[in-house]
C-alpha cells in the first residue's frame, strides 16, 4: 500500500509539472520559449540569444530586463548574445569583469531611437553559467 501511495504521489507531481510547463508560453511576439516578454519589449530592435526566457519585465519608460537560459549545446552564451546583437547592428562599447560577473555594453540606432543593452553573466545566477541577463534602455 505504501508503494502505491508513493507512485500515486509521483504521478501527481509529474502531471502538475507538465501542466505548469505547458502554461509557460509567450504572449510577447517572437520571443524565445519560456516566460512571456512584456508587450512593448523591443524584440525586433533587440534580438535575444536563442534559449528559454527565465524572467522578463519592464516598460519602455523604465527599461526592460530579461534572463535567458541558453541551450545545452549553446557554448559561451555571453559571446553568443553579443554576436547576436552585433549581427543586428549593435556596436560594443565596453566590457567589464568583476567577481565572476561579466558585462558587455552595446548600443545601436534603431527606428529613430538609441537602444542601450547591457548583457552579462554571473557565475552564481539562478540559471547557472549558461544563462545571460539583459538590461535594455532606449533614448
Amino acid at each position: 500500500m505504501m508503494r502505491f501511495d508513493r507512485l500515486s504521489m509521483l504521478l501527481a507531481l509529474v502531471v502538475a509539472a507538465a501542466v505548469l510547463l505547458t502554461g509557460c508560453g509567450s504572449d510577447g511576439g517572437d520571443a524565445p520559449d519560456g516566460a512571456a516578454l512584456p508587450k512593448d519589449f523591443p524584440t525586433e530592435q533587440v534580438p535575444l540569444v536563442e534559449g528559454t526566457v527565465l524572467t522578463a519585465d519592464g516598460t519602455r519608460a523604465d527599461g526592460w530586463s530579461a534572463t535567458v537560459q541558453g541551450g545545452r549545446d549553446s557554448g559561451n552564451v555571453l559571446e553568443n548574445a553579443v554576436t547576436t546583437l552585433t549581427d543586428a547592428g549593435f556596436t560594443e562599447s565596453q566590457r567589464s569583469s568583476d567577481g565572476g560577473q561579466k558585462v558587455v555594453i552595446l548600443s545601436a540606432e534603431k527606428a529613430g531611437a538609441t537602444y542601450w543593452v547591457q548583457v552579462g553573466t554571473t557565475a552564481g545566477a539562478a540559471g547557472g553559467g549558461g544563462s545571460v541577463f539583459y538590461q535594455i534602455s532606449v533614448d
